[in-house]
């Protein structure tokens, strides 16, 4: 069945914001009549005539760039943001285009932060509130030792969800062909090999949480609580026999202190 065009509104001359309609020119494939519209700047658009009358389009996008410029050129010298304070604007513009501003801290450092970031309180620091923050909270952990958490020394014994080794801290090198072994302590990253057998990087690994974990775990062992003591003794659980020093081959808090102390007198 053709489409029966249903008569149209004559809009000829009429303004919409910046917007006068000329002149009508076709039906679009929604069947929407779509006009000849002149912008105030100059500029002539085909848009259909319902997007302009219900405010949805304004301009022929001059508009648009107009509000965009004036936010990028807005004036926020001597404004804080957090801890910040913006001095004077620079050439350089971030990926959106907003300005980039010369800010100063109240540690007393200088930063530089676009004003989009500083109006929306996305930079609020040079990053000493964040080192702030950090240290407050890493203070409020009971199981804070030495800067090292206890409780992540425990967890970390457990073979994470996407560990390919079945063991944490040993990993497999395609390119070289060899096990790498590692272990994490005190915020820094200890590597301890590269070997040929699988077996061997798993022994060194064991062995160098003897000598670094188990020790100040085993020193503190009042700070954790007791669903980390819990996952402790379900690791001692599983260690094989001849590691351990009871007669059932189930290693006890004991037994592991004394093979921690054992081990670090080995060093």
């Amino acid at each position: 069945m053709p489409f029966k065009k249903k008569s149209r509104q004559d809009i000829t001359g009429n303004r919409y914001g910046r917007l006068v309609a000329i002149e009508f020119k076709h039906y679009n494939d929604k069947h929407h009549d779509c006009w000849l519209f002149r912008c105030d700047c100059g500029n002539e658009k085909i848009m259909p005539a319902a997007n302009v009358k219900w405010g949805r389009v304004r301009s022929c996008g001059c508009l648009v760039t107009e509000h965009i410029s004036s936010l990028h050129r807005q004036d926020i010298s001597g404004r804080k943001c957090g801890r910040l304070t913006a001095i004077y604007p620079t050439d350089k513009r971030d990926a959106s285009g907003s300005v980039i501003w010369e800010c100063s801290c109240e540690c007393g450092n200088t930063v530089f932060c676009s004003a989009t970031c500083l109006s929306r309180g996305r930079t609020k620091s040079c990053g000493c509130l964040y080192k702030e923050t950090r240290v407050t909270c890493s203070d409020s952990r009971t199981d804070a030792v030495e800067n090292t958490l206890l409780s992540i020394l425990v967890s970390s014994k457990e073979p994470r969800a996407d560990n390919t080794s079945g063991h944490t801290g040993v990993c497999y090198d395609k390119r070289r062909d060899v096990w790498i072994s590692y272990i994490n302590f005190q915020n820094k990253r200890i590597n301890l090999g590269s070997f040929k057998e699988k077996e061997e990087a798993i022994c060194a690994r064991k062995d160098a949480e003897a000598r670094l974990h188990d020790p100040i775990i085993l020193n503190n062992w009042n700070k954790l609580s007791e669903s980390t003591k819990e996952k402790w003794e379900a690791y001692g659980n599983r260690f094989p026999k001849e590691k351990n020093n009871t007669a059932n081959g189930c290693a006890t808090f004991e037994s592991l202190s004394l093979c921690a102390i054992e081990r670090k007198a080995e060093i």
